[in-house]
């Protein structure tokens, strides 16, 4: 009876048909026959159409199964069971103490204090959530260095009742004194107790929770002391101590404010109010939210007046901001520099014009073409318009203008087509010339060229 009413349930879900799925499979899907396709599956030849011609927006998870051979992404799911988050929700009230069910739901569902909390959601009274709040909760473990597998593995273990049992303290202080070493985060922050009690040998044991969640703050030290960086590492220490309200970490400014002293020739203490020192060896921590904000305006306008300046001196943030555009115009260069001998040799069609025009084959609508080759219909129309006499060569004419299923398949699967589809997507965007391109004047009119 439970299976039925699970495989009911699974059934309700509905699956977007997004252009990322349509691209993913266009070949195995969407470029096939819709006979042969309704044939394959066993699934109704007019659902079969509509999907393949993108008439629904939507199927059900038992049709996405059947059609696609996998397991329905969550991505596509609008609702999905909520046991597991549920159970994900019980885990983190027993390892980090109950925060309170009315901030946890606005954490998950919205900050919007005119929004009713509806507890149903933690309590099974709604038995399905949003595949957004499973994957807050599964982000919150993760920044704890839990993956799923891990924290299923801990939910199984809270319902057996084994997490009860208590650990030894010998077990958990390797873990805490690298924390220690590693983070500066104390011990007694993490057991709850005086650290002395422990050592002394007056309490041997800690709680099944406390060995896990410095389990997994080692794990996040060992990251933090690998990748080098100080902002790391501070961030590790909000995660127990908490944010201090009106201050931002100095390790968050550090490199903005290193990077106007050596280059706008400003002194520190013109932004700190003192000598650089104490946060140079971590007696100070964090800078009021002002300060920091001053020295990101002014290094952001510094950057913006000084156009030359070495992409190796800029902070990193703006040096990752910088860099995106540079391997934009790399690619729209490499796209620009292809010949149109090299573009009409890959899209010239391997066939003869009447091989195309069987029917047996298949047509696709021009306005829905572009949908097949995973391009968008700018891009796709600047190609056209382009390499006019090749697309009117495969194509036909009926009241409107239809292109061969066969040519666009093997269009779509010939080598370096990518690179022209890339170059006439930049096109499209406007990051290279258009060359006044007129979209509008080839498979807009009649075919009038003889069939021969």
């Amino acid at each position: 009876m439970n299976m039925m009413m699970a495989q009911k349930r699974e059934r309700s879900y509905r699956i977007a048909l997004t252009d990322a799925l349509v691209e993913r499979f266009a070949d195995k899907v969407f470029n096939q026959p819709a006979p042969l396709l309704a044939q394959r599956t066993g699934l109704p030849y007019l659902l079969v159409y509509n999907i393949v011609h993108r008439r629904v927006k939507t199927i059900s998870s038992r049709h996405y199964r059947i059609l696609f051979e996998e397991a329905p992404s969550k991505e596509g799911v609008r609702k999905i069971d909520g046991t597991f988050f549920r159970k994900m929700v019980a885990l983190w009230n027993y390892l980090q103490g109950s925060q309170g069910k009315n901030t946890l739901y606005r954490e998950l569902f919205g900050d919007s204090t005119e929004s009713k909390i509806d507890y149903r959601i933690f309590s099974g009274g709604i038995q399905t959530v949003p595949p957004e709040a499973e994957r807050k909760m599964l982000a919150k473990f993760e920044a704890l260095g839990l993956d799923r597998p891990l924290i299923q593995s801990w939910i199984e273990e809270m319902e057996s009742g084994v997490r009860n049992e208590r650990m030894p303290y010998e077990k958990v202080r390797p873990h805490l004194m690298f924390i220690y070493e590693v983070a500066g985060i104390h011990p007694a922050s993490l057991l709850g107790q005086v650290l002395g009690r422990y050592e002394r040998g007056q309490l041997k044991t800690v709680s099944r929770a406390v060995y896990e969640r410095a389990l997994a703050l080692r794990h996040q030290a060992q990251k933090a002391l690998d990748a080098g960086e100080a902002l790391n590492v501070e961030k590790l220490r909000q995660q127990v101590y908490g944010r201090k309200s009106g201050y931002v970490l100095y390790a968050e400014v550090a490199d903005c404010l290193h990077f106007l002293k050596a280059y706008a020739k400003k002194g520190s203490k013109r932004y700190l109010g003192r000598s650089e020192d104490p946060y140079k060896k971590g007696k100070i921590k964090h800078i009021a939210i002002w300060r920091a904000q001053r020295i990101a305006a002014e290094c952001d306008a510094f950057i913006r007046q000084h156009p030359g300046l070495p992409l190796a001196s800029l902070p990193k943030v703006h040096r990752m901001q910088q860099v995106l555009p540079l391997m934009a115009v790399l690619t729209a260069r490499t796209s620009e520099m292809l010949s149109q001998s090299f573009e009409r040799q890959i899209l010239m069609p391997a066939r003869t014009r009447e091989e195309y025009k069987k029917p047996i084959h298949g047509f696709t609508q021009f306005d829905r073409a572009p949908h097949s080759l995973g391009m968008k219909k700018k891009a796709f129309d600047l190609m056209v318009a382009k390499h006019c006499e090749i697309f009117r060569g495969v194509g036909r004419y009926d009241r409107r203008w239809y292109l061969s299923d066969l040519y666009l398949k093997e269009l779509s699967a010939k080598q370096y087509f990518d690179l022209i589809s890339a170059k006439y997507e930049l096109l499209a965007k406007g990051v290279l010339r258009n060359h006044s391109v007129k979209t509008n004047s080839c498979m807009y009119e009649p075919d009038r060229t003889p069939l021969s």
